[in-house]
């Protein structure tokens, strides 16, 4: 999830060879485990503390949250269950960490990506989430951006009538405008690309899960929330959020549009030119001139033209 407030700061450029576009396509499924950016990946790799977890914001407090993501990022370049089997054992053994929905939604979408979703509390994770949800696809206490975590956890755990359920939740909680709010119809806070983003993968995730009306409903919610980033894209290559550059939602945008087959290769250069020099890490508005470890764990998967969808094509596969 994007941070609400941040520091304005002019972007960097760094000149990129062409080669590192060449070949890109809008359709990256046969791209799974390929890491077109080694150097940003092994940076995130070596950020794990004691190759546990990662601590973006109060170091050194880990952040379950952002582990996850990180580590699911990871598998999908190629950092398998041996590369992070320090990163499997803490969160297996630190599972009162996970006591949200979101977060649960996120343990089963690990699980299953890193192969560990045989241990007794992917089981009770499963069982635990399925219990919040209500008649009606809906789970107290979630923002929307947590909902597509648990529909993408339910996906990946076959839970496909579930999963339809939460995404029918998700289609009624878009904006009028197409796009998608942390927190549906809060006024103090904006759409935003990395909601808006994550909002199109979940839905597309079900893609087939329900009925010919719910199917055509998800089309359809999933077509005006393309048409809110694209009407909303900067330069045709990146996207703003609360007046500065956000690269969360550019990464979450990037994944949303090449799951349903957009070519992204202008937002893919974009983010390219936010790799820091030094270190290979992702730079962020507020960091600026440093790398930020929070957009370089969502930056990951775009950089190397996949998204989550791949993720969860392998996991079925």
């Amino acid at each position: 999830m994007s941070k609400s407030i941040r520091k304005i700061r002019p972007a960097i450029t760094i000149v990129l060879s062409a080669l590192l576009i060449m070949g890109l396509s809008a359709c990256s499924s046969n791209g799974y485990g390929s890491d077109l950016q080694p150097k940003t990946s092994s940076f995130l790799a070596k950020s794990f503390k004691f190759g546990k977890y990662v601590a973006p914001y109060q170091t050194p407090v880990a952040d379950v949250g952002a582990t996850m993501e990180a580590m699911i990022q990871l598998i999908g370049v190629g950092y398998d269950s041996e590369k992070q089997s320090k990163a499997i054992e803490w969160l297996t053994t630190n599972t009162d960490l996970i006591n949200t929905s979101g977060l649960r939604g996120e343990y089963l979408f690990a699980a299953h990506a890193l192969g560990f979703e045989s241990k007794p509390s992917v089981a009770k994770a499963l069982t635990d989430l399925k219990a919040a949800i209500d008649s009606k696809g809906e789970i107290a206490e979630t923002n929307n951006f947590s909902y597509a975590w648990v529909i993408l956890g339910l996906s990946a755990a076959g839970e496909e009538s579930q999963a339809n359920l939460v995404a029918m939740n998700l289609v009624n909680k878009a904006e009028g405008t197409g796009g998608y709010r942390y927190s549906t119809g809060s006024p103090a806070v904006s759409d935003t690309a990395d909601v808006t983003g994550f909002a199109i993968i979940a839905l597309k995730a079900t893609e087939g899960f329900g009925s010919s009306q719910d199917e055509a409903g998800k089309t359809f919610t999933i077509s005006k929330a393309k048409n809110w980033l694209t009407d909303y894209t900067i330069e045709q290559n990146h996207w703003m959020g609360y007046g500065d550059l956000d690269v969360s939602g550019t990464a979450y945008g990037t994944m949303a549009l090449n799951s349903i087959g957009v070519d992204t290769k202008e937002y893919i250069k974009w983010l390219q030119g936010r790799i820091n020099p030094t270190d290979s890490g992702v730079v962020a508005p507020w960091s600026e001139p440093d790398s930020d470890l929070f957009s370089t764990l969502q930056s990951i998967l775009p950089l190397s033209n996949l998204s989550f969808i791949d993720i969860l094509n392998h996991i079925k596969n």
